[in-house]
């Protein structure tokens, strides 16, 4: 694509692009009020695959069991715990003993933790609940109220938008944000009316005037264009609101707002630069944005240079390479050098990956750098698996780089790779504890047949360290085979 004056892109875009204000004026913003609850519904089947690779999670074939038994019987502190984890091992196994436990409880916290485990879901089963509580959340505690926001914008509650929008106009100010936040997820264009008419309030805070720039963009909400312009572009508003007015032009992907954006990076304030790149990272085929944001990587500020990076991984602009390599080799911020690592891993060109696999094996390379290497290079997968295991062997055979030995295995237990079984073999056949129990995370994921002897050799050592030899007790049921044996004995003796 030949380079454009910015005039001249300004006349093409504004000359090809079709106008939208006409259809606009057909929206009447909308208004709050009672919200109609929807009927009661079970959760939806749940999803195989996910419950597959929960169910692989599990360590002991018990432990199935045994969360479901929790569910049913167990206090709210069991319960609630036991959310958690299974919200954090996206496990959707027990979605009806979890449904039923909510219909019952009387417990707040219980039933908050189980509108994020439903949100995570996006189960639509809690919806009646969650519009009844919003359309009188005064009595009830902030924390479950903050929950019903997040769940109804998770599933897409739109029949919840009247009560959410009354909650906007309420005098108490302490539901604003999460209501806002809720009308950018699941409102249309009525709701964009609604927020263009209120950012003209004169009572509104700072905070709030943020909030609802920030949301007409994500809603792109190009009804609200010619006012966020206005808004960014005024010197005398509020800093942080012009900031959110920039990446609000970004998020309506109108290519008007390009011009506008790459002006506003000329600007003194580091914090304004850096929202701009966020708002023409959203236009990544625009020569005006690309050139814009590569500036973005050699500005004076870190703030912008660490966005312009991220921008650089988000839409693969391969062309970045050799600023990001220049930012990694010299940049005198390590959150900038590892930002650098990270998208030049993403980008994956021959460049950038000859780049990283020789900082691997380079020998005046510390460490702490090598560990942010491996993470990203694992992470992507695209080159240095040889590299990396020669490196996890080299400091398996020397204890004075154990933490890089630690960091290694703990990302390598992260990913199943048969090509992992015998760097996995080496780290079990550490003298060292917590190395022996790296190379038990790495079993975890892999189930290595031939860790199995190695693990049982261990588990018979009566040196071994107790917490390694519990572990891999659970892991091969050892307990229940010794059971087995020892009633297979007792039937022996009775004949």
């Amino acid at each position: 694509m030949k380079k454009l004056s910015i005039m001249a892109f300004f006349l093409m875009t504004f000359l090809c692009t079709p106008f939208i204000a006409a259809e606009d004026s057909d929206f009447k913003a909308s208004k709050g009020g009672i919200s109609e609850i929807p009927a009661s519904k079970r959760p939806k089947p749940i999803d195989k695959e996910k419950a597959q690779n929960a169910a692989e999670k599990d360590e002991t074939d018990k432990d199935y069991e045994n969360k479901s038994n929790t569910i049913k019987y167990g206090v709210p502190s069991e319960i609630s715990a036991l959310i958690d984890e299974l919200i954090k091992n996206d496990d959707p196994r027990f979605t009806e003993e979890i449904y039923d436990v909510f219909q019952v409880t009387k417990n707040t916290s219980i039933k908050q933790k189980v509108l994020n485990y439903f949100k995570q879901q996006e189960d639509p089963c809690l919806e009646d609940y969650a519009v009844e509580v919003l359309n009188d959340p005064y009595d009830e505690k902030s924390d479950l109220v903050k929950a019903c926001f997040q769940y109804i914008a998770a599933v897409k509650t739109k029949e919840a938008i009247p009560a959410v929008l009354s909650l906007i106009e309420s005098e108490n100010d302490s539901y604003f944000n999460d209501a806002i936040a809720a009308i950018g997820e699941i409102g249309g264009p009525e709701e964009a009316m609604f927020l263009v008419e209120y950012l003209e309030r004169e009572d509104l805070s700072d905070a709030q005037r943020q909030t609802l720039m920030r949301t007409c963009g994500k809603m792109h909400a190009v009804q609200t264009w010619n006012k966020v312009v206005e808004v960014a572009e005024d010197e005398d508003e509020n800093l942080y609101v012009r900031m959110y007015a920039a990446e609000s032009l970004g998020l309506m992907e109108k290519k008007e707002s390009i011009p506008v954006l790459v002006q506003l990076f000329s600007e003194n304030d580091p914090n304004l630069r850096q929202y701009v790149i966020k708002g023409l990272s959203h236009f990544p085929d625009v020569v005006e944005a690309q050139e814009t944001i590569l500036q973005g990587i050699r500005d004076e500020h870190w703030r912008v240079r660490q966005e312009a990076i991220k921008t650089v991984k988000e839409n693969n602009m391969t062309d970045a390479v050799p600023y990001l390599i220049y930012r990694a080799k010299n940049d005198s911020e390590k959150i900038i050098k590892d930002e650098s690592y990270s998208s030049l891993a993403a980008v994956n060109t021959k460049e950038a990956n000859e780049f990283l696999v020789s900082q691997l094996v380079e020998k005046k390379v510390g460490d702490g750098t090598k560990k942010k290497i491996v993470e990203v290079l694992l992470k992507e997968g695209h080159t240095g698996e040889k590299e990396i295991l020669a490196l996890a062997e080299e400091c398996l055979n020397d204890d004075r780089r154990k933490d890089l030995r630690y960091a290694i295995g703990k990302e390598l237990a992260k990913y199943e790779n048969s090509a992992y079984d015998e760097i996995c073999l080496k780290y079990l056949g550490s003298k060292d504890s917590t190395t022996q129990s790296l190379g038990l995370d790495m079993y975890k994921t892999n189930k290595f047949s031939s860790a199995v002897p190695v693990m049982r050799n261990i588990y018979a050592d009566k040196k071994a360290n107790s917490g390694v030899k519990n572990r891999i007790k659970k892991m091969l049921s050892i307990e229940d085979e010794e059971l087995k044996n020892e009633k297979s004995a007792e039937a022996a003796d009775a004949k």
